[in-house]
């Protein structure tokens, strides 16, 4: 059965509807993932909900860094500590995140680049997050746009001091070279829709060289649809579309891409 390792439930209306949808396409397991602390609790309050024999849910608590000053406005110095309680008040909680460095480089001059005040706060912001996972135990779910070698970096002085420091890179947007980096720091990679879109190149070039034992498959729905649903609203139903994706360019069968894929999310979010 398969595993969406990282979707937005809390964006959904129907979610029964949606989660029927979703049990009906094979997927057994979702982990709907925090973007802040009251989206964090939302996300608890899904999995804890709308868990069933057929369909387990399980949420992870973090602060994206778009995020981030608001609840640093609300919150303050007691933020991680808010952070910290919130994932530790429910057994449904497996990660950390979605934390880590979103940088915009806009050549185009639509969109002013990223400050180097706002990439320190986010810097900081993400530092504080791996601490917490490390202090408790629990993957980091990472979101990188632009960022690559900072959350390495900081991904690498942290395991120095804590080798048990683990996750995984979601919505994989990085070359062959970032993805040996992230593999030797015992990271995994999970692929969304991108990796279906056609000037993906780079993307399906990491997609056939991953091995087995670090390689994710999710959705971020309602985001980022795959090729053929464009436009479309996404949703965990659409996992399918992925992990097929994955089959065909990787040579391999659909049921290894599926048993391969969702042993590595039980292993490394503990769902077992």
């Amino acid at each position: 059965m398969l595993v969406d390792s990282h979707a937005h439930l809390d964006f959904v209306d129907d979610l029964k509807e949606l989660l029927d949808r979703a049990n009906g396409a094979g997927v057994s397991k979702i982990v709907t993932i925090g973007t802040s602390i009251e989206c964090s609790k939302k996300c608890i309050e899904i999995a804890e909900k709308y868990s069933s024999d057929d369909l387990q849910i399980y949420a992870t608590c973090g602060i994206h860094p778009e995020d981030g000053k608001a609840d640093v406005g609300k919150y303050g110095d007691q933020l991680m500590s808010e952070l910290g309680k919130v994932a530790k008040s429910s057994k449904k909680v497996v990660g950390i995140g979605e934390c880590g460095l979103d940088y915009f480089l806009d050549s185009s001059g639509q969109r002013p680049d990223t400050s180097e005040q706002e990439k320190q706060f986010q810097r900081k912001l993400f530092g504080e997050q791996i601490r917490l996972a490390a202090d408790l135990d629990l993957p980091l779910v990472v979101h990188c746009r632009n960022g690559w070698g900072e959350i390495f970096d900081l991904i690498s002085k942290s395991q120095a001091s804590n080798s048990k420091l683990c996750g995984v890179f979601h919505s994989w947007t990085g070359n062959v070279e970032a993805m040996d980096k992230a593999l030797n720091l015992g990271f995994y990679i999970s692929f969304s829709g991108i990796v279906t879109f056609k000037n993906a190149k780079d993307i399906q070039e990491v997609a056939r060289k991953a091995p087995n034992g670090q390689v994710l498959v999710e959705t971020d729905s309602p985001f980022l649809s795959p090729e053929s649903l464009r436009g479309k609203k996404n949703a965990p139903e659409n996992v399918r579309i992925i992990a097929s994706f994955l089959s065909k360019i990787r040579n391999q069968s659909f049921d290894d891409i599926v048993t391969a894929t969702s042993s590595c999310a039980q292993k490394l979010f503990n769902l077992w």
